[in-house]
C-alpha cells in the first residue's frame, strides 16, 4: 500500500467505523465532502488531503508563518 494514503486501519482509527459507508458518512458530516472511493467502496485519501481538511476545520493554514512586515531602515 502507498504510504501517502490513509490505510484501512487509519480510517478506522479516524472515523471509528469499519464499514466503508459509515466512513464516507463520517467525512460528509465532519467536513462536508464526498470522498473518493475505489470500486469496492473503500475511501481513498492522501494524508496531505486529510491534514488540509483538519487545518481548514481549525481555521489554520498549512503555513502559519507570520505575514512579513514593512521595515524602515535608519542610517546614522
Amino acid at each position: 500500500m502507498n504510504e501517502r494514503l490513509l490505510s484501512p486501519e487509519d480510517l478506522i482509527r479516524i472515523t471509528s467505523a469499519r464499514r466503508y459507508s459509515k466512513q464516507r458518512r463520517w467525512f460528509k458530516q465532519q467536513f462536508g465532502i464526498d470522498v473518493v472511493c475505489n470500486g469496492r467502496g473503500e475511501v481513498i485519501m492522501l494524508w496531505s488531503a486529510f491534514d488540509a481538511l483538519v487545518l481548514r476545520e481549525w481555521n489554520l493554514t498549512r503555513t502559519s508563518a507570520p505575514e512579513p512586515k514593512d521595515v524602515e531602515l535608519f542610517y546614522d
